[in-house]
């Protein structure tokens, strides 16, 4: 028999045992718990975060999502919703918040995609570019890897890859009307009469589509208005668009044009209409009175809003357009009294603006430099404002100080990418090509991977004459890597022709497919090829055919040297 000190020292063992496995059950329990709770938190903060953010409250959303990173910094559903907020509100960091999540999932292809559309959409085009060339063939079967390349070449002005890529979403997945909507929308601005007549076949299919009526009519009535033909169709499609559930009040501007360009009697009365009702919306007062100042008729804007109540007057973004207003119609005094007198809350650097412009109007030169300056500063503390106020001097016309505030936004990470793309755009326009140089240098320097960017400045490089032996080594390499590419292949011709390679040139050029040969852009160098290589009569079809497309001043030289010798 055990001793009774035997089993007293078993029961405390037992009890040492129960006590020590009731701590580690307890302890279990509550880091369990506590997980439990955290997840629960997180989740919780989430669901709230968009639940605010479907009502339009942005700050609410964001510290909500914010929130949740602190309690888990991997949390990659947050950083996704703070992206959205961030594109809601306009701001660039969406597509650090995508970067971080495609960081955290490499492998997943949704979010690689979403984060080349943000880029996009900032135009941060070597961003893109490099994320959609990364995914390689792991997206090869999706419609969106192709919207995206789409939506990214459109960006760069390069119709005839947008339509290519479209093409291929659509021949993807047909049933998706949005892609076939903006295959469409391409299409129309295609030189080529066949694919314009399918695009307007398609436009008038999709009229019969819930989703995309409003789009289609849309697009057939601009497509009315710019091409001037068969006015009254478009007004009867106008009419179709304005009494649509989902038109919006541009929708009803563009039927007010249509009504005024040809002459309908019932313009006068539409007019009125709209302007009894636009008052119970700033933004929709303000489109009306832009209209009005787009079609000359300032002082009737003018005369509109002074019936109007004084509160619905000084409400955003009313006050710019009264402003535009009296600037249209070179009502100097009224803009200083009226911009000297006034705030204009988060948009200070633009009331500054307008009031330089008053004062350059009225000869007070120094008082309407210090005012700029002021405007300048004001809105170097933002890039977005900064933005804003290079947009508008460059609307004035005021070119110079427009160029100086856009190398200014070049300074700044947030908005490098954006000003320099403004910049390069503003040399096209300009037919600057020096300055389209230095535009490209940089864009360079900032995308080395954007092979786009590499080939335009190899090619202007070459106009130039300024460091070609790099751009004839980046040319040899882009065609390279894709010898189809018109682009490419254009550029890689012209370096051989630079060089007398006549041969080599007019071997890459024939590598590309008649429809690619005869698009403008891509006509001036098969038309030089042609010329150099004796074939004269054949040349002059194409160089006719370059004057279609817009060239800078190098460009026109050659194509007039070409032609007097092709005649």
């Amino acid at each position: 028999m055990e001793t009774s000190l035997q089993h007293t020292e078993r029961t405390y063992l037992r009890l040492i045992l129960w006590s020590l496995g009731s701590l580690i059950i307890f302890v279990l329990l509550c880091w369990g718990g506590f997980r439990f709770y955290r997840h629960w938190q997180e989740g919780h903060l989430l669901r709230r975060a968009a639940a605010v953010l479907s009502g339009g409250d942005l700050k609410t959303a964001s510290l909500n999502a914010r929130r949740v990173l602190q309690l888990n910094p991997a949390n990659t559903d947050a950083m996704r919703l703070l992206a959205d907020i961030a594109e809601k509100g306009g701001e660039r960091n969406a597509v650090d918040w995508l970067r971080k999540v495609v960081q955290a999932r490499p492998d997943s292809v949704d979010d690689a995609l979403a984060l080349a559309r943000s880029a996009v959409r900032v135009k941060d085009f070597g961003s893109a570019a490099k994320t959609l060339e990364g995914l390689g063939e792991r997206a090869r079967d999706k419609p969106e890897f192709y919207a995206t390349w789409a939506r990214l070449a459109e960006a760069r002005k390069d119709l005839a890859a947008a339509e290519s890529h479209w093409a291929k979403a659509v021949d993807l997945a047909p049933e998706e009307s949005g892609h076939r909507l903006q295959l469409a929308i391409i299409r129309l601005g295609l030189v080529d009469p066949a694919k314009r007549q399918s695009a307007l076949g398609a436009l008038e299919e999709l009229r019969a589509d819930p989703k995309q009526r409003t789009a289609a009519l849309r697009t057939l009535v601009l497509d009315g208005l710019e091409h001037g033909k068969d006015s009254q169709r478009a007004l009867a499609l106008a009419k179709e668009l304005e009494d649509h559930p989902d038109a919006g009040f541009g929708d009803r501007i563009l039927y007010l044009e249509l009504l005024r360009q040809n002459l309908d009697p019932a313009y006068e009365e539409y007019l009125a209409r709209l302007k009894s009702t636009a008052p119970t919306k700033p933004a929709d007062l303000a489109a009306l009175l832009s209209w009005l100042i787009r079609n000359h008729k300032t002082a009737e804007a003018i005369e509109f809003t002074k019936d109007l109540p004084p509160e619905l007057v000084s409400k955003w973004p009313v006050p710019l357009a009264i402003a535009e207003a009296y600037a249209q119609s070179k009502s100097w005094p009224e803009l200083e009294r009226m911009t000297r007198n006034s705030t204009w809350s988060s948009y200070e650097f633009l009331r500054r603006a307008y009031l330089a412009r008053a004062l350059r109007g009225q000869d007070k030169t120094l008082a309407a430099e210090q005012e700029l300056s002021a405007a300048q500063k004001e809105a170097a503390i933002n890039p977005k404002m900064l933005s804003m106020l290079t947009k508008t001097v460059a609307e004035w016309g005021w070119q110079g100080e427009a160029v100086e505030l856009l190398w200014a936004l070049t300074k700044s990470a947030e908005t490098k990418a954006l000003a320099l793309q403004t910049l390069y755009e503003h040399y096209m326009r300009s037919a600057d090509t020096p300055g389209l140089y230095r535009a490209l240098a940089k864009l360079a320097e900032l995308n080395p991977q954007d092979s786009a960017v590499q080939n335009n400045l190899a090619q202007v490089s070459l106009l130039l004459g300024v460091d070609t032996d790099h751009a004839r080594r980046s040319a040899a390499e882009l065609a390279a890597k894709d010898p189809s590419n018109p682009a490419y292949a254009s550029t890689y011709a012209f370096a051989l022709l630079t060089k007398g390679d006549i041969k080599g040139a007019l071997n890459a050029m024939n590598r590309l497919s008649g429809d690619q040969l005869r698009d403008p852009s891509v006509s001036i160098y098969y038309g030089l090829v042609l010329t150099a290589a004796g074939e004269k009569e054949q040349a002059r079809e194409f160089l006719v055919r370059s004057w279609e497309a817009t060239l800078l001043p190098e460009e026109k030289a050659l194509v007039a040297k070409a032609a007097s010798g092709a005649n």
